[in-house]
């Protein structure tokens, strides 16, 4: 089996960034999907100020079930992230499609929680917060879905030049 050559620089970069914000989604997603599922078991967790999540739903006056939906979303974007950024820095064929199935996930995901915050979610400084963060990862597919066309473009133009 040929020996595959070394990623380049900017693969193992992007790959990095990829794992890191796949890391942060994988726990910012589980903590409070763990904390709504447990609180829709009956149990409360008992962590007073720090249950965001619980504190999250009510401040919006949507529900628990919403809040564990939308973290196990989260979480599952962030396993995807992680995914293609160890494709990518590992240099396997299949990190695009990887990718690319996260950017549409993420836009869908994302998408419709800003949606719904902007729409349904009751006025507040939860909302306001919660409408900022879905911002910024609302932004991370649409990067990705303009890295992996100037790579395509990038591949193209080396085929032709062969």
């Amino acid at each position: 089996m040929p020996e595959e050559p070394d990623p380049s620089r900017g693969a193992r970069l992007a790959g990095t960034l990829l794992v890191l914000c796949g890391i942060i989604g994988i726990a910012t997603g589980a903590l409070p999907l763990a904390a709504s599922v447990a609180r829709m078991a009956g149990c409360h967790p008992g962590l007073g100020p720090l249950d965001w999540a619980g504190h999250g739903a009510r401040a919006t006056g949507l529900g628990v079930e919403w809040a564990a939906l939308s973290s196990a979303c989260g979480t599952l974007l962030g396993g995807l992230l992680v995914a293609a950024g160890l494709g990518w820095r590992r240099r396997r064929p299949w990190a695009p499609l990887v990718t690319l199935l996260y950017a549409i996930s993420g836009l869908v995901v994302n998408g419709t929680d800003l949606t719904i915050f902007a729409l349904a979610a009751r006025p507040g400084p939860v909302r306001t917060a919660l409408l900022i963060l879905d911002s910024l990862a609302f932004a991370l597919p649409i990067l990705c879905l303009l890295a992996l066309l100037r790579w395509r473009q990038g591949k193209e133009g080396r085929m032709v030049e062969e």
